[in-house]
């Protein structure tokens, strides 16, 4: 299952209305995708955070540990929070109907790609500037989903402000709250 998550996470970064399709055709449950594919993710996510030991010499093993909890943190809530904020806005971009199942996949496989993009970051040394940009890419790869989504013309604006409130936002937002709370 995680594989296959990876694999379909893949085809999304390289042709996202495809992968879409891809991913309605396979109709996962979200709760298998969840423990199976997302929490096993999020796991790798947080571990590379431990090359910050051998590239910052002023890294301590009880930051790095502490800078692995808030990462996997971070996605975690931020899968919760999502859910929570598309339960209530969906149904307003699709013309009245919810659909859970399709609401928490697509929320997966979103911040699954932040999780990748974040793998990234965390492996390299120097982050270049424009790795800083990825996250458009992830907004661009959500707006392929509004076919998957079954979004209505006149919710698409409604539904990538939500992508954006409810599932790019709050990783960076928790981000940024760790790092106040914890001192570097």
């Amino acid at each position: 299952m995680f594989f296959r998550y990876l694999l379909n996470m893949l085809q999304l970064l390289l042709s996202p209305r495809r992968g879409w399709e891809d991913i309605a055709v396979c109709d996962t449950d979200p709760a298998k995708l969840l423990r199976r594919g997302f929490v096993p993710l999020i796991l790798v996510t947080s571990l590379t955070c431990l090359p910050e030991l051998w590239y910052h010499s002023g890294a301590s093993v009880v930051g790095v540990v502490e800078s692995m909890i808030g990462c996997f943190v971070k996605f975690l809530v931020s899968y919760y929070v999502a859910g929570f904020c598309f339960s209530l806005y969906v149904p307003a971009c699709t013309g009245g109907e919810l659909s859970p199942d399709k609401n928490h996949t697509f929320i997966l496989y979103s911040l699954g790609l932040l999780c990748v993009f974040n793998i990234l970051t965390n492996l390299l040394p120097m982050v270049p500037d424009m790795l800083y940009l990825l996250p458009i890419y992830v907004l661009f790869i959500m707006w392929r989903a509004i076919s998957y989504m079954e979004i209505v013309f006149d919710g698409v604006m409604k539904f990538m402000i939500l992508c954006v409130g409810a599932v790019i936002v709050p990783p960076f937002l928790f981000q940024y709250l760790f790092n106040l709370i914890i001192p570097s």
